[in-house]
């Protein structure tokens, strides 16, 4: 299989390659030299959704703002219990009390103080699974038990470190390929390679979305959101020096 064949199996979605000729009178290494940078990026389908699902309720007193937070959390963790969730694929990701405070006059007289008018408490889920489909269901079911708040939905990798080796293979392959195509072209020889770098390489989830208090009514009544996972963005870049020779 050729290099630009193999690039097309493995699913390289764009490449981009930077290159530069030179001869380089460094005293440690005077060799002429060829410098590819190769540059990959692959779209995989996301195979993980994480989710924060919260309850904000708030009281006059403490304990009264804390048993209903509690009393409705518990309600939210049934329905996604029953939506489908298993007891590993979520957990407590945050707990608060905090007092709110009176505000201050805008022509406050000197006898004005700072006193606290009530508590809010926050509870917050975070929820990881590979059940990609219960995105909406989780929505609608823990909205309708209770839950007034989602910090946001993200698709990801369950894995990314896999798919990240097979963009840099991609971007190695690139790289090679093109330092291959422009020996010829300039007609030197590639002798051995001085160096191997590995630039930038990771991935990018799709931009998660969003939920606020203030859309939390709209959905209770709602069917089930439609909501496509994507794919996430991986990518890498390699630079290779090579040690090049006129061709004989």
């Amino acid at each position: 299989m050729t290099p630009r064949r193999l690039l097309t199996a493995i699913g390289l979605a764009a490449l981009c390659t930077t290159v530069a000729i030179g001869f380089d009178g460094n005293a440690l290494d005077d060799v002429p030299r060829l410098t590819v940078r190769g540059d990959a990026v692959l779209h995989k389908p996301a195979d993980q959704l994480r989710m924060r699902i919260g309850v904000v309720t708030e009281a006059a007193e403490a304990t009264a703002a804390v048993a209903q937070n509690s009393r409705r959390m518990t309600s939210v963790v049934a329905a996604i219990r029953k939506a489908g969730l298993g007891e590993s694929e979520y957990r407590t990701g945050r707990f608060s009390i905090r007092p709110k405070y009176n505000r201050r006059p805008r022509q406050a007289g000197p006898e004005w103080t700072r006193r606290i008018t009530g508590y809010e408490v926050n509870n917050t889920l975070a929820i990881r699974t590979k059940k990609l489909d219960l995105a909406g269901k989780l929505i609608e079911t823990a909205n309708a038990a209770g839950a007034n708040s989602i910090d946001g939905i993200t698709f990801d990798l369950a894995d990314p470190r896999t798919h990240r080796a097979e963009a840099i293979a991609a971007a190695t392959v690139n790289a090679r390929s093109d330092a291959a195509v422009l020996a010829r072209a300039s007609e030197v020889t590639l002798v051995r390679i001085l160096s191997i770098h590995l630039g930038d390489s990771g991935h990018r989830p799709p931009m998660p979305t969003m939920l606020r208090a203030e859309n939390m009514a709209a959905a209770v009544t709602a069917p089930a959101p439609p909501i496509q996972p994507g794919n996430v963005s991986v990518q890498a870049s390699v630079t290779i020096v090579y040690e090049i020779a006129p061709k004989e």
